[in-house]
């Protein structure tokens, strides 16, 4: 009797329970469907909650499971979702609720945009913490550890057999409150809630904020200008009278920081976009005043300079050599330190420096509006320390339901807005954030939630149902005047014909008028990665639109073919925007020092006369050639010599991850091949050798790591890293645009 009462209870509430995971089914059809994971203590705690946002999800029309369970590592977890993903409706995406483990990924540095550090250092901070281990079910790891302090993070490599890039099969989202006490769950019982009451709601785009800060794309205002025409593009109807795309600069004013808060108050906002520097519990808004006073210009280099040797003293740093060295540095008096260490005086700082930037003390007490905050800054999404605050604002007392935020430092020179235009057509944030393939990049909050289509087009079961439709694809690409349907038209083409579609990729890019639509042409052709690609860049680098030209100085650099120099040159000394012409001057001298001032000097010569020229000359002839000498007698030297440490040559590698110098492969690859080295110098080098995955030469590093892969004498660990080089050179970076 009692054993049917289980089994009447289980088939009424359509629960089911298998080795303590409880499982609430969909009690609706769809064509795919949506998980809720969930450890148990978060959901006893916050079970009505959870129950009302399943039941809103389906309401929306997507199937929703809940995955219930003391949950014991990841792999656990990912096991259920495979089952899930691989079932009659296939799961579209997932979102982990709570203290749901969290993977700590090493060797996948390449799989980011700018996290970079050695993996020597501390395993907490050397670690990417990503969710790419639950939506990117092709990717392989091998278990480490357990952490022994923060208990819900998992150690992992990624295998050398794994797939190199990340192609996400799902979206996933992290509701994961900000605090790490019992106040925790309700917080996330709280949000739940909000959540559903909000997706009852009629929800239309009408109103954009994007913010700017100091330091950001070298303070380039051509990039900043360009992005509004970008973005109006997308959002055209924003620039009609009842809606609003306000662009604010740090520049604007001393009260950044108050004007930032207010704007974010804003009932009426919907989107707000910061451009920023970060950390995880700050957002760097502006920089210190500009006084106009010479008085006050000298009390700003204190305040500087004072600043300077607290970081010194914090990073456990001689205070007394960090002052000498700006001392001469700045040919400032010793006096100008005085007072870094007194309580007062360090007060005061404090507050100056207070009122430039939001922190998450500062989030925590306002009700932040729009639904959707976009995190371009670093650490801003780290759900794995507390507090963090992309959590702050998504899970407080306002009526925000995502944020876009990364776990680790990221690139500035990314294309934050692509494809955001589909977002004005009901896509869900997940399925939008899916294009984004960076390890750590996350979605904090519900990522089900999309607003109101302008116009009644239902994207989200659109890209369901017609995954690989060409003809449909196709057609939407001819009809549609729409930039961002167009844009998704392009994608979702590429994405099944892959290089099958370059021909159609290059003539749409020569004959487009859309920023947006041609940037995502090259972004494709640059996957592609063809002679074609390197053929096109000579176009791509004069286009009208900043961020191309930008991409492309980048992607000239890193292809490695010294017939780019005479237009590199060219272009750096004439460009209107200030990162185009830093990007050029930065990677130009990985292909050759020397050939790249001698081009300098030859587009000076025929330029108009001006009287700078010579001082100019002067200028590009200290900071090229300084490369020259840094490669030939310091970088190279010190990772073949056989009297440095091990540790330090080591070191000297890892700059060859940031610096691709073209000059240094044979010197790389003979060092790779060299079995008298140390194995773990050898897999060092490989290593650094996968970030030329845009060289003309990468073949003749592919072949070398053929070769030490079928040599079975060399060491595992060599064969790894030769398996994963040869792999990241053919399948190329998870994101050109932050290659």
């Amino acid at each position: 009797m009692k054993l049917k009462l289980v089994i009447l209870i289980l088939f009424v509430f359509n629960i089911s329970s298998f080795a303590q995971i409880i499982v609430k089914k969909p009690v609706r059809k769809s064509p795919t469907s949506f998980a809720i994971i969930i450890d148990k203590t978060t959901y006893d705690k916050t079970s009505d909650a959870v129950d009302a946002y399943k039941n809103a999800i389906e309401s929306d029309g997507l199937a929703t499971y809940v995955l219930i369970n003391d949950w014991k590592n990841p792999d656990e977890i990912k096991s259920e979702i495979l089952k899930l993903y691989k079932s009659k409706n296939p799961l579209e995406g997932i979102v982990l609720i709570g203290d749901v483990p969290i993977p700590m990924v090493r060797k996948a540095q390449h799989m980011t945009s700018a996290f970079k550090i050695d993996e020597n250092q501390p395993m907490f901070v050397s670690s990417i913490p990503t969710d790419r281990f639950y939506d990117d079910l092709d990717l392989k790891f091998n278990f480490i550890k357990q952490d022994s302090s923060h208990k819900l993070c998992f150690y992992y490599t990624l295998s050398p057999n794994s797939p190199q890039r990340v192609e996400k099969d799902l979206y996933s989202g992290r509701i994961k409150a900000s605090v790490d006490d019992n106040s925790k769950y309700e917080v996330i019982k709280n949000y739940l809630l909000r959540v559903v009451q909000q997706k009852k709601q009629q929800n239309n785009l009408n109103n954009m904020m994007v913010f700017t800060g100091h330091g950001y794309n070298s303070e380039a205002l051509t990039a900043w200008t360009d992005e509004h025409i970008a973005l109006r593009e997308q959002f055209p109807h924003l620039f009609t009278p009842g809606h609003t795309l306000k662009h604010l600069n740090f520049r604007m004013s001393d009260q950044m920081k108050e004007i930032v808060l207010s704007e974010l108050q804003d009932p009426k906002l919907d989107i707000a976009i910061f451009h920023a520097h970060g950390e995880d519990d700050t957002q760097y808004l502006v920089d210190l005043p500009n006084p106009k006073s010479p008085d006050g210009k000298i009390e700003s280099v204190k305040l500087y300079l004072r600043s300077k040797l607290r970081t010194a003293k914090r990073r456990k740093q001689s205070v007394n050599e960090a002052k000498a060295y700006f001392m001469k540095s700045y040919n400032v008096p010793e006096s100008w330190f005085e007072g870094a260490f007194s309580d007062s005086v360090i007060k005061a700082d404090s507050i100056l420096e207070n009122t430039l930037d939001i922190h998450a003390d500062d989030a925590r007490k306002i009700a932040s509006q729009p639904k959707l905050m976009i995190f371009d800054e670093c650490f801003n999404g780290s759900f794995h320390e507390s507090p963090y605050i992309a959590g702050e604002y998504v899970l407080g007392k306002g009526n925000t339901i995502a944020g876009i935020a990364n776990t680790t430092n990221a690139l500035q020179d990314q294309w934050i807005d692509e494809l955001i235009g589909l977002l004005k057509y009901g896509l869900r944030l997940g399925q939008w954030h899916k294009f984004n393939n960076l390890m750590e990049s996350h979605l904090i909050g519900d990522p089900t939630f999309h607003f109101s289509s302008v116009d009644g087009l239902d994207l989200k079961s659109l890209i369901s149902l017609h995954q690989k439709d060409l003809a449909y694809w196709k057609k939407m690409l001819q009809s549609s005047e729409d930039i961002p349907l167009r844009s998704l038209s392009i994608a979702m083409l590429y994405k099944n014909l892959g290089q099958k579609y370059e021909k159609d990729l290059v003539d749409i890019y020569r004959k487009d008028a859309s920023f947006n639509i041609r940037m995502q042409c090259m972004k494709y052709i640059a996957e592609i990665n063809s002679p074609v690609f390197r053929q096109m860049l000579k176009e791509s680098i004069l286009d009208p639109y900043e961020l191309v030209r930008r991409i492309s100085a980048d992607w000239m650099g890193k292809s490695g073919l010294k017939e780019y120099l005479p237009i590199m040159a060219k272009r750096m000394l004439t460009d209107e925007s200030d990162r185009v012409s830093y990007n050029l001057k930065s990677t130009m001298v990985f292909i050759d020092p020397v050939a790249s001032y001698e081009e300098c000097v030859k587009a000076l010569d025929q330029m108009p006369s001006n009287a700078n020229k010579d001082k100019i000359k002067e200028t590009l002839k200290s900071s090229i050639l300084r490369n020259k000498e840094w490669l030939e007698k310091e970088l190279i030297p010190g990772i073949t010599s056989d009297t440095l440490k091990l540790k330090k040559r080591i070191s000297n590698v890892r700059t060859f991850r940031n610096y691709t110098f073209e000059q240094a492969i044979p010197v790389l690859i003979s060092l790779a091949k060299n079995q008298k080295e140390d194995k773990d110098l050898r897999a060092s080098v490989l290593e650094a050798l996968g970030w030329y995955a845009l060289s003309a030469n990468k073949d003749i590093i592919a072949q070398a790591c053929e070769e030490i892969i079928k040599d079975s004498s060399n060491p595992k660990e060599v064969i790894d890293e030769a398996t994963k080089t040869k792999n990241r050179l053919k399948e190329g970076y998870s994101n050109l645009i932050t290659s």
